[in-house]
């Protein structure tokens, strides 16, 4: 098993879910987790080592990393081992740009702007200001947070994107969530318990995106779009080399399994309001003028072992956060 990872947690993706189960994983095994000092390592600002709390230079290096930042290569391997195991998520960003219109709303200047998602589509320049603190949510999020140039020559793209596959050897898509967490398992030799997980930072049902929007989305963050389906043709040669048959398989057992769990633990069976959970360690962060984050409440009368089990899995990123600090220091 690799005990020695590194998750490029991108934003609107998924990544919550997954930074969940490294979560899990890295405390089970009393793995050493780069934190930082805060929530995020100085997020919208590259990544610095001198970020992770209780590094220190030529110190001992890290387990696990996983929390929101903007890549930097050189950086991070200054605080992880040289043999980490680097992997990241992307969206396609038809839906994702309509997903961080609602979440980024009060964080982004060219969201608050403008009154609907329609509105900005029509003529995003009207709205946008590039270099304006905020608006890196409202264009090539992605490609912001993999810390690729922008902005870039046409003909250089592909050749930046087959220089950063040979950094993130897996890339998963949110599309395909459960077969996603199938290979990562597989790549990481983990024991299949280790991917189960309840969906977090879910919106409940997602918004339907128009075919209209969804093309002026993708080419308004053409940069994402390129990343996107750059990364979603080599998710598909891993799948075929994989095997999809076992593949299917896999993602259809371990979609049960987390059936089987949410009924065990979930009061409701899944996710639900916010206010609607009576532990405040279990509440979501609610972003500011965006859309309501769902979260999950624990049923009443589990043993002592299942709540622990349960507790974590339905616990958000910043409290498990804390908590891995408190452990760890």
């Amino acid at each position: 098993p690799r005990s020695h990872v590194v998750f490029l947690k991108t934003h609107k993706t998924g990544g919550s879910s997954v930074v969940n189960l490294l979560s899990r994983y890295g405390e089970s095994r009393q793995l050493r987790f780069a934190l930082p000092h805060r929530y995020q390592f100085g997020y919208p600002a590259p990544f610095r080592a001198e970020r992770v709390r209780g590094f220190r230079p030529g110190g001992r290096k890290f387990d696990l990393l996983c929390h929101h930042m903007r890549f930097s290569l050189p950086e991070v391997q200054r605080v992880m081992p040289n043999d980490s195991f680097y992997f990241s998520i992307v969206r396609d960003p038809g839906t994702l740009g309509e997903s961080a219109f609602s979440y980024f709303r009060a964080a982004a200047p060219a969201f608050r702007a403008s009154p609907s998602l329609d509105a900005f589509l029509a003529s995003p320049s009207r709205f946008f200001r590039p270099g304006l603190r905020g608006n890196h949510y409202a264009r090539n999020l992605q490609w912001f947070d993999f810390g690729l140039p922008d902005p870039v020559e046409q003909r250089k793209i592909p050749e930046i994107l087959a220089g950063l596959e040979r950094v993130f050897p897996l890339v998963l898509l949110a599309e395909r969530f459960d077969e996603s967490l199938v290979l990562l398992r597989e790549r990481l030799c983990w024991p299949k318990e280790s991917v189960d997980l309840f969906p977090h930072n879910s919106r409940g049902r997602a918004r339907e995106v128009s075919p209209d929007q969804m093309r002026r989305l993708r080419a308004w963050n053409s940069l994402d779009w390129a990343l996107y389906s750059h990364f979603n043709r080599s998710f598909w040669r891993h799948a075929r080399e994989f095997g999809m048959a076992r593949l299917e398989r896999e993602a259809a057992e371990l979609r049960r399994r987390r059936e089987v769990l949410a009924g065990k633990c979930l009061r409701g069976g899944g996710p639900v309001p916010a206010q609607n959970i009576p532990d405040g360690n279990l509440r979501p962060f609610q972003p500011p003028g965006g859309g309501k984050i769902l979260g999950f409440a624990l049923k009443e009368g589990l043993g002592e072992e299942e709540r622990e089990l349960c507790g974590r899995m339905a616990m958000p990123e910043l409290p498990y956060k804390d908590l891995l600090e408190r452990k760890q220091f």
